[in-house]
């Protein structure tokens, strides 16, 4: 446009010129000043279309650039849509897991309340069956005791007016109308009554035997054991002349019952003095001495040298347990 302004500006101040009496010299004939003219209009014309012709180069451009711009914004918002459907599926996917699973939950809820109201009214009902039932055994004794007090008052009060005159007069009872009859009834009524009391007495002895067995054989079995605690001698002369039954000193009864015996009996003797190693020594010698059979004194004459004046009294302890154990086993009091 700026070019096409100039062109007009040239051919106005040419055609200016023209009409000057000064240029009349340039131009000598009208048919050169016509010419001029017409070449500056074709240039004018040629000026306007270039410039015409620029500017739709310009537009296409513009425009195209534009559906570009366009496109591209038209992709980036398919994408973004995309991602956003993207987005959306995932968060979907997780609240319809954690929808999945509440409801899981609140049906285990309710299965549990419903499990715990069944047991509750199972509970109730067993708890008010059995409470009707105590109630009308409860009820059923009465009457029965009710009714058997009314049988004696009856019975006394009939009794208490008995006229056996009148009543042989008057034939009413069976015992007065076939007197064989009345005592043959009577005779198997009383032998019922006296089997249910046989069997009721013996029902009772049993439970009772039952009962007592535990405990008596339970005190025989304590008598027994002071009976032998007693006869075995605590006199050490008397206690090492007693014959050992040592057919019933077993490796099984040593170990169960005559090792942990005579290990804490040297604990006992040796105190702070000892350790568990010369503990664990002189019991392996002693148990040793046991298992061999030997004599106690040689027991004792060995020892003196750790247990001094107390050998005497330990041997003697360890000696009565062995005797005890053996005739414990031999007869069977265990």
């Amino acid at each position: 446009m700026i070019q096409v302004d100039f062109s007009v500006k040239e051919l106005i101040d040419e055609c200016q010129e023209m009409t000057n009496p000064a240029a009349s010299a340039k131009c000598a004939t009208d048919d050169e000043l016509v010419q001029s003219v017409e070449g500056i209009i074709r240039e004018l014309e040629a000026a306007v279309i270039e410039t015409s012709q620029t500017d739709e180069t310009k537009d296409e451009g513009g425009a195209k650039n534009d559906d570009g711009a366009d496109n591209t914004n038209e992709h980036a918002a398919v994408n973004a849509e995309s991602g956003d459907d993207d987005g959306e599926k995932v968060v979907s996917l997780e609240l319809e897991e954690e929808w999945e699973k509440e409801r899981a939950r609140s049906k285990r809820h309710k299965r549990y309340i419903a499990a715990a109201e069944e047991r509750e009214q199972q509970t109730i009902a067993k708890q008010n069956e059995r409470g009707d039932r105590i109630k009308w055994n409860a009820m059923r004794d009465l009457d029965e005791a009710e009714e058997k007090q009314h049988q004696r008052d009856d019975m006394s009060v009939m009794l208490s007016k008995w006229d056996d005159v009148q009543q042989a007069q008057m034939g009413e009872h069976s015992y007065y109308r076939d007197r064989q009859r009345w005592w043959r009834h009577r005779k198997a009524e009383r032998a019922r009554e006296m089997e249910l009391d046989d069997a009721d007495r013996r029902q009772q002895e049993r439970e009772a035997c039952a009962s007592e067995k535990p405990a008596s054989a339970t005190t025989e079995r304590r008598d027994l054991i002071e009976a032998l605690i007693k006869e075995i001698p605590s006199d050490p002369k008397a206690l090492f002349e007693w014959p050992v039954k040592w057919e019933q000193v077993n490796d099984a009864l040593i170990k169960s019952k005559i090792e942990p015996a005579v290990r804490k009996r040297l604990a006992e003797y040796l105190g702070g003095e000892g350790d568990d190693s010369s503990v664990s020594e002189l019991s392996d010698y002693v148990v040793t001495h046991i298992r061999e059979h030997k004599p106690p004194q040689e027991l004792i004459d060995e020892l003196e040298m750790v247990l001094v004046e107390e050998a005497p009294t330990f041997v003697a302890r360890i000696w009565r347990f062995v005797v005890y154990e053996s005739e414990a086993h031999a007869r069977n009091v265990t």
